[in-house]
């Protein structure tokens, strides 16, 4: 692995990590708006899931993504 290839493994692994942050952020956010008893029809909530959603849906794609450059140069999964 050369050091372009280092460069964007821990670029990914950077922009994981960040992701990861915003997911549970965004999932405290509908936790509570749950224990707030806010309505699940309500504009707030469905605000706050689609943005849950979203950040979710990223994360597992850009997950994908770098557990598959992490294979292409068979690197421990640990």
């Amino acid at each position: 692995m050369n050091a372009k290839e280092k460069g964007k493994l821990m670029r990914q692994a950077s922009k994981l990590y960040t992701l990861g942050v915003t997911v549970e952020k965004r999932r405290n956010k509908l936790k509570k708006l749950v224990e707030k008893k806010i309505s699940y029809d309500s504009p707030q909530m469905k605000k706050a899931l689609s943005e849950f959603q979203t950040a979710d849906e990223e994360w597992k794609r850009l997950e994908q993504e770098h557990l598959q450059y992490r294979a292409q140069f068979e690197i421990d999964k640990h």
